[in-house]
């Protein structure tokens, strides 16, 4: 299906950083496996978009490794129209300031999103105590309605005894929320700078393996901690998973496995159209 696996472990650092804990972007295409480390998600965003541009033919799989939806009912309670999803990284594409220098204002975006969703510190928690308050607090609230705490795919790998972060939590050792809140807006630029060439699974392809023209780029979430992993010593564990996502990938794609990924077993859900419109699913989760 494609000539390149790109799979990216985002940060939301709000300061330039290499090395544990930062961004590492591994590549794996005819040349085999190379690993990258910005220090900037602007560098990264940059890398990106310059990998896919000067390849205009090639078919890329990009994996990300953060939340790209949110749990049902999040655009509604926004006030949002139309599609979910689109309203969703549209209106954080409109909000989210990220700086050259990875200054943000996730936090700020977070605490106005609580405002209008509930005018209480949920469902978004998680923030240093400088900008705790009213609408955004450092603890995990008693409740999220009307809402709920998590999409479907990360109620499934509960079920299955895994760990999965929800999408609402900003801070803390292993969360993921703010590296969605910074990285949701990153796929809106990228796809809007390569226009025409870049689809999101499931949501802009549906629950089924996407048609891959040539130059066509695929972006789709992914969990590391899905795969079995020995980190050699020396080595930063974000870096072997980013490897170790990519060769995985690869190695479906060359024994014609790949596409079934992409059409998970998911008919005994209740609802799979919020999946496509709203939620979205990781990359091997009903395989």
């Amino acid at each position: 299906m494609f000539d390149r696996f790109v799979v990216v472990d985002w940060s939301a650092n709000s300061r330039p950083n290499r090395g544990r804990d930062s961004i590492w972007i591994a590549v794996l295409d005819g040349d085999g496996v190379s690993v990258s480390n910005p220090s900037t998600r602007a560098a990264a965003e940059q890398f990106l978009a310059e990998l896919i541009e000067s390849d205009p033919s090639g078919r890329s799989l990009i994996g990300v490794d953060f939340s790209l939806g949110y749990p049902a009912g999040t655009a509604a309670a926004l006030g949002s129209c139309g599609h979910p999803w689109e309203s969703m990284i549209r209106f954080l594409g409109e909000s989210i300031l990220d700086g050259d220098r990875n200054s943000n204002n996730r936090f700020e975006v977070a605490s106005a999103l609580n405002a209008r969703m509930t005018a209480t510190g949920a469902p978004f928690w998680g923030c240093p105590p400088s900008f705790a308050g009213e609408t955004l607090t450092t603890t995990k609230p008693a409740s999220f309605a009307p809402l709920g705490e998590w999409r479907l795919v990360e109620t499934i790998l509960r079920e299955q005894g895994h760990r999965p972060f929800s999408s609402w939590q900003l801070l803390g050792a292993g969360a993921v929320g703010s590296q969605s809140l910074l990285g949701i807006p990153m796929i809106h630029r990228l796809a809007t700078r390569c226009a025409e060439r870049v689809s999101v699974w499931p949501f802009t392809t549906g629950m089924r393996a996407p048609h891959v023209d040539p130059g066509s780029v695929v972006v789709a979430e992914v969990w590391p901690s899905l795969l079995p992993l020995d980190v050699s010593d020396g080595v930063v564990r974000d870096q072997a998973q980013v490897v170790a996502v990519a060769e995985w990938l690869a190695d479906l794609d060359r024994t014609d496995r790949l596409a079934e990924l992409f059409s998970p077993d998911v008919a005994g859900l209740d609802d799979v159209a919020v999946i496509e419109r709203e939620e979205g699913w990781v990359l091997g989760v009903g395989y």
